[in-house]
């Protein structure tokens, strides 16, 4: 046999084994080993020409393929052109060198592939090193799914207790930017949330706080599983069409929140040291009580939450998480969830001071807030700062269910609609709701609390059909600026102190007009006896007193807002 006949003989044999090789991956090294030293390397002047040089990995037909390159040549053939296909071991070598460029050094693929060429001897083509950079979650830039996840652990950790900071390679990331970027909101971003692992470039840390006391172990339980049950009743938004409007209108007229407002009510007469009489509303309340664990009327969970922090007492709490706790366990129909979360609820008020479970509560309302990443004044929405959160007429509410999807800006509440709600509800209810928030967050200190309010209020006396809620917290609002304007002056000689007064005293005289006398009306008052007092002005103080109880006696006895 010639020498040509001897290297054709060989190459075939080296080309059956290299075939066994593909086909039976699992080989142990030293198999491998014994395969590549079976076959001699014969050339004529020659040194040897190493395999992995000579010979690609390809395919079975093309191995045995009477045409195949396997049988020509590596210098001077077309085949020595063509980009190389990498076994993945031989990817995973070069994987933090690739990282090192394309990530941390910024550099651009086709830079990458050519330094990757010529210092490191690996070539390959730009189709094959996209497909790994997908596979390795290499992205320079945020992608939707990634951004959902983040904003899914953003709000877990949030949950239990943990803030968050995101950074891509590292960069921060700023996620309501993103949003804002895009035109997306939070619950576009749910839609695609799958929970995964993030990418490898994206690191999550938790930013250094001030030292404070750790929270106790059952405080921690309980966030866990109100985060577990908000998850599954809170995650995507409900669309503004007849439909769901009639839902909240049956809502509006259900035995569920006619308890939360005898609760409400009830709370506020303890408060006030009317013990007889806010008993009678809570017993009245703990009769309607177990229609709130229906699950047609999961929203007024929300409300009682409300109603407790606002008049918080600590043997009702107690005995408020005591009976739903006790009750959901008692019948079927109450998911699991929620029946943790009243068990943990109970656990907590019976180990805890008042405060604590008022802190609780605070946690719970603003986590429920701001579950949908949504903002005022660049700050996070929080629906605490509603208040009074019971002033303005229920049905005429619906707006109060879409506060917490959108970023909402001071400059804009004069004008400010909720798209498609406005054909079913007057936007002046909005408007004075966000302006009370305004107000509340601020601590009524921002000078923009004044000018927004009485230009409001100049379009509200100037539209056709003027709100008398609108108008009403415009006043309001003045007023509590105005007081606050003056603190560290001499309330007996301040301008601000002056203008307080006489505001919140056009307030109280529209309080009465519009509605009949009841808690609000009553706060009212309270408010503006003692603003007279600290400025000297007895005489008027004690009319106020003696007009508040003369024109509030049916509050004792008769649900009134």
């Amino acid at each position: 046999m010639g020498l040509h006949e001897a290297r054709v003989g060989k190459s075939d044999a080296m080309g059956r084994d290299l075939v066994h090789l593909i086909r039976n991956p699992q080989l142990s090294p030293d198999s491998v080993d014994s395969i590549l030293s079976s076959t001699e390397y014969i050339r004529e002047d020659t040194s040897p020409v190493p395999f992995d040089t000579a010979y690609d990995y390809l395919t079975p037909d093309e191995i045995d393929s009477p045409g195949s390159s396997a049988h020509t040549p590596p210098n001077g053939s077309k085949r020595s052109h063509r980009k190389r296909t990498h076994s993945p071991d031989v990817w995973e070598a070069h994987k933090a060198v690739i990282h090192r460029l394309y990530l941390d050094e910024n550099k651009r693929l086709k830079d990458v592939m050519e330094i990757m060429e010529s210092q490191w001897g690996f070539r390959a083509s730009q189709k094959m090193y996209k497909t790994k950079l997908t596979q390795w979650k290499f992205f320079k830039n945020n992608r939707q799914a990634d951004v959902a996840n983040l904003l899914y652990l953003q709000r877990h950790r949030l949950a239990i207790g943990k803030e968050s900071t995101f950074r891509r390679n590292g960069k921060p990331i700023d996620v309501e930017a993103y949003m804002r970027r895009r035109g997306i909101s939070a619950f576009d971003l749910v839609e695609v949330a799958d929970s995964g692992d993030l990418p490898p470039t994206v690191r999550c840390r938790t930013p250094p706080s001030v030292p404070r006391l750790l929270d106790p172990p059952d405080d921690l339980r309980l966030k866990e599983r109100f985060f577990q049950w908000t998850s599954q009743k809170f995650v995507k938004p409900r669309p503004i069409e007849t439909g769901y409007l009639k839902r909240l209108d049956s809502h509006h007229a259900s035995k569920a929140l006619h308890s939360v407002q005898l609760l409400t009510h009830g709370c506020w007469l303890f408060s006030t040291g009317r013990n007889q009489e806010g008993g009678d509303f809570c017993r009245g309340a703990f009769a309607l009580l177990h229609h709130v664990l229906e699950t047609s009327a999961f929203l007024s969970f929300f409300e009682v939450m409300m109603a407790i922090r606002r008049y918080p007492n600590a043997e009702i709490i107690k005995e408020l998480w005591s009976y739903l706790s006790r009750y959901a366990a008692a019948i079927d129909g109450v998911n699991q969830p929620l029946h943790r979360v009243l068990t943990a609820f109970s656990n907590f008020s019976q180990h805890h001071a008042l405060v604590h479970n008022v802190d609780i509560l605070e946690w719970a309302l603003q986590w429920a807030s701001g579950r949908f990443n949504s903002s005022f004044d660049g700050k996070s929405f929080d629906y605490t700062m509603l208040k009074p959160w019971d002033l303005v007429p229920v049905g005429h509410s619906y707006h109060r269910y879409y506060l917490c999807l959108n970023h909402w800006e001071v400059d804009s509440i004069p004008t400010v609609t909720i798209p498609s709600l406005d054909i079913y509800e007057d936007p002046s209810n909005l408007r004075a709701d966000l302006l009370l928030i305004f107000g509340n967050q601020s601590n009524w200190r921002d000078d923009r609390i004044s000018k927004v309010a009485l230009k409001v209020l100049e379009q509200n006396r100037a539209s056709s059909k003027p709100s008398d809620y609108l108008e009403f917290v415009c006043l309001y609002s003045t007023a509590h600026h105005s007081k606050a304007r003056s603190a560290g002056d001499d309330p007996t000689t301040s301008i601000d102190h002056k203008l307080a007064r006489e505001y919140l005293q056009l307030a109280a005289d529209l309080q009465k007009r519009a509605w009949a006398p009841g808690k609000n009306y009553y706060e009212t008052l309270t408010t503006l006896e003692d603003w007279y007092r600290e400025a000297g002005d007895y005489e008027s103080a004690d009319a106020t007193r003696q007009r508040r109880d003369d024109e509030c006696v049916d509050v004792l006895t008769t649900l009134c807002k």
